[in-house]
């Protein structure tokens, strides 16, 4: 019997092969429910939404009610630069304060990366590697979003390692 041997985990190889050829449809009731936040949104109600929702990405959505982007909590990050893309300075202000002024647009990542309910898992791990991204949107056959998979639920799913 072939295994791989990872951690003080092991897995069959058939196991593991299966896995990676299933559908994302097959795996949608293990994922966290979509969060929408809209553009023009201040990031409080995305930090607010991932503690109660206890999860880590959200879809942006646009005026018109397209995709816009995604919103992750490393997005987050991008508050504690000191000028924001369209130049204005924020360092002097208080961190309670930048955060109020700051919209989910700002810190947001545009264009996210989507893949049909109907790819299989292997095709979204291949686009988090050549994109070096944590998130894939998954949509149905008529573009809604029904999803997102992450980096952090592939690492819980085959290795059992918790972020």
């Amino acid at each position: 019997m072939s295994a791989w041997i990872m951690s003080s985990f092991m897995f069959k190889r058939e196991d593991l092969e299966k896995t990676l050829e299933m559908k994302l449809l097959e795996i949608i009731h293990e994922l966290p429910k979509v969060i929408a936040v809209e553009e023009d949104m201040p990031i409080e109600i995305f930090i607010d939404s991932t503690k109660k929702r206890k999860t880590d990405a959200a879809i942006v959505i646009d005026r018109k009610g397209k995709i816009s982007g995604i919103v992750t909590k490393l997005d987050l990050l991008k508050v504690l630069r000191p000028v924001l893309p369209h130049g204005v300075r924020i360092f002097s202000m208080p961190l309670k304060v930048r955060i109020e002024k700051i919209t989910i647009k700002e810190i947001m990542s545009p264009n996210p990366i989507m893949l049909p309910e109907t790819a299989k898992v292997k095709d979204a791990i291949e686009l988090m590697n050549k994109y070096r991204i944590s998130h894939v949107i998954i949509t149905d056959i008529t573009g809604k979003p029904k999803a997102i998979i992450s980096r952090k639920y592939m690492l819980k799913k085959f290795f059992g390692i918790e972020e």
